[in-house]
């Protein structure tokens, strides 16, 4: 299916524009330098988990691939296995693999909003707001994790659907589902834009054997099918309604997973179909797209239930987009504030609830500002076509 003139027209338009090379390479070197002043901090995560894992990989080498002492999934432990061969401490061998996610993470980011073009964003300048991103920096050279690899498949997903190129949106996808399940959070998005643009209803089949592909070698090492193709479901069994994500779920500690998740599920789910039928009443523009994909990321931790700390990150990233958006510009910062404030009080063991309730208030309040465009844009041109 050719480009819809409005997706075209993004490509065209303002002259080229770049910012000095020594700049780039100087704030890079700023970048790197301060992740590196980072690695040496421990993390409660590293301790627990991490650092063991990766024992394991500098005890027993590639055969610990089979083994069960990880759920995480292949991809993520086959790249830390690469970096336990590196002849460097452990907690750093773990930190340049989070480390070379940042790099990716950047560059995507500077792709999609060069796809995106013209705007008042340069594509280097949103590179590197991405490298300094409070989250971005903390997430992986304070925390250890690699949240921005599954990230920044996910980018790569939308800038093939800006470019209508289903096939490679639904295999970006796949390949980010392979690391970390919360690359579900895009999968509306994902499926709405695909359906309205008619895309070949043989792509998702085609990521489902993507993720098995890339998820079954430990299969190889000895691993049963069962336990290889199991690890995101042991992932789900968190007994808190709410695990430190600063979401709606927070205003009711005392609830568990077992007495909110269905009611959570089915609220999540109202309001993910009024955030799909928006866009489908609205222009398929480039921008329309953008918006409902990053609505469907904040949507999805703020209102599922057992959400975690971190699991806003993809939408806190992918809203970097907005900032040439005069009335939307707010609601990247007000993602980076909560995230950040989330990240300290996890860093400080600081477990107090009142911070985390106005750090939420914070969140919803972001969150409704993209519904609130986004029903805008529907209802605009549902009044148009009447009118007509």
């Amino acid at each position: 299916m050719g480009e819809s003139k409005s997706l075209q027209q993004t490509k065209t338009g303002m002259p080229s524009q770049h910012l000095p090379a020594w700049i780039i390479w100087t704030v890079a070197g700023l970048a790197l330098a301060a992740r590196l002043a980072l690695f040496p901090y421990v993390s409660e995560d590293s301790t627990i988990y991490l650092l063991p894992w990766m024992q394991e990989f500098r005890d027993h080498g590639v055969s610990a691939l089979g083994a069960e002492f990880s759920n995480y999934n292949f991809p993520y432990l086959f790249l830390m296995f690469l970096g336990s061969l590196l002849p460097i401490e452990p907690l750093y061998a773990i930190k340049i693999v989070s480390l070379a996610g940042d790099c990716l993470l950047a560059l995507s980011v500077g792709a999609v909003v060069a796809q995106l073009r013209p705007a008042r964003l340069l594509p280097e300048v949103a590179t590197v707001i991405a490298l300094f991103l409070p989250t971005v920096l903390l997430n992986a050279s304070m925390w250890g994790q690699c949240d921005s690899i599954y990230t920044s498949f996910l980018l790569l997903s939308l800038r093939s659907l800006l470019r209508n190129d289903g096939r490679a949106a639904w295999l970006w996808w796949a390949v980010g589902l392979s690391f970390k399940l919360q690359a579900v959070f895009f999968f509306p998005a994902l499926v709405l834009i695909a359906l309205r643009n008619r895309f070949s209803l043989a792509l998702p089949a085609m990521a489902a054997g993507v993720w098995a592909l890339l998820s079954s070698p430990p299969i190889l090492f000895g691993r049963s099918l069962d336990s290889t193709f199991s690890v995101y479901l042991h992932q789900t069994q968190e007994d808190r309604l709410v695990a430190g994500a600063a979401n709606v779920y927070t205003w009711f500690p005392t609830a568990s997973a077992a007495e909110g998740k269905v009611p959570a599920l089915v609220v999540c789910g109202a309001v993910l179909l009024l955030t799909a039928y928006s866009y489908w009443q609205g222009p398929d523009t480039s921008e329309t797209r953008v918006l409902f994909a990053i609505t469907v990321l904040a949507v999805c931790p703020l209102l599922l239930p057992q959400m975690h700390d971190r699991y806003f990150f993809a939408a806190e990233v992918t809203s970097l987009l907005l900032l040439d958006r005069k009335k939307l510009f707010i609601v990247p910062w007000l993602l980076a504030a909560t995230g950040l404030f989330v990240y300290y009080l996890y860093f400080s063991s600081n477990r107090y609830l009142w911070p985390l309730l106005l750090a939420s208030i914070v969140q919803i309040f972001a969150v409704g500002t993209l519904l609130r465009a986004l029903l805008r844009q529907g209802n605009a041109t549902s009044k148009r076509l009447s009118i007509v």
